[in-house]
């Protein structure tokens, strides 16, 4: 019988996507990352508990196979509190992390972490963040700060846990910046998609090279 899995998505909507702001309005941030929310939620669909730890309560959304669990602690501090309470479950479940912000990634991606071996899977993200994070073991918590990816090798070496690495192109573009709606228009096929196209972005073709253009206005 296959270790039942509880899938976290950490979740922000007030401020959400700052770094969107040359290119989106606030109430477009808040749009699009609930958007990124429900692809993220696609992705997991049928493969584990979905749990949406949010900073807030939430707007209704779409899917209603999940859970929403509401905390004001800072993210660090919000998953380490998950952790410890299925810590103190008969039957711990593994626990995975996937951030909200994954538009790009599909069940593949999810299929492909719980496949990885070790007490910990990492997905790195660009820039040395920690996109998704598969943990079987009672003994970790998380350190999301700074360059995560290091402080989570670090804390997996430190206890003596074996570590696996999940790595694709899809898993480790995060969408913070807005050179990012590009690859969302490129590669996706949901919801950020869709709502993107909706506000009018477009790819162009300019000297060879391929940019974003929006022809209606913010």
């Amino acid at each position: 019988m296959p270790t039942p899995i509880e899938i976290v998505i950490p979740f922000k909507l007030q401020g959400a996507k700052s770094r969107l702001a040359p290119v989106l309005t606030p109430d477009e941030r808040n749009s699009f990352a609930l958007a990124m929310l429900e692809d993220v939620m696609e992705a997991t669909l049928g493969l584990g508990s979905i749990t949406v730890l949010s900073r807030s309560a939430l707007p209704v959304l779409e899917r209603d196979d999940h859970r929403t669990l509401v905390s004001s602690l800072d993210l660090n501090d919000a998953l380490n509190w998950v952790i410890d309470g299925l810590n103190g479950q008969d039957c711990r479940p593994d626990l995975m992390v996937v951030m909200a912000d994954l538009a790009l990634i599909d069940g593949d991606d999810i299929r492909g972490m719980m496949a990885t071996e070790g007490d910990v899977v990492l997905s790195p993200g660009r820039g040395g963040g920690t996109n998704m994070i598969l943990i079987r073991t009672p003994l970790f918590h998380t350190c999301y700060r700074g360059s995560s990816f290091i402080h989570h090798r670090e804390e997996a070496e430190r206890l003596g846990l074996s570590m696996g690495i999940y790595a694709s192109y899809r898993s480790g573009c995060d969408i913070d910046e807005p050179s990012d709606i590009g690859e969302v228009l490129i590669h996706g096929n949901g919801r950020s998609r869709r709502y993107i196209e909706g506000l009018g972005f477009v790819l162009i073709e300019d000297g060879g090279r391929t940019i974003v253009n929006r022809f209606s206005k913010i």
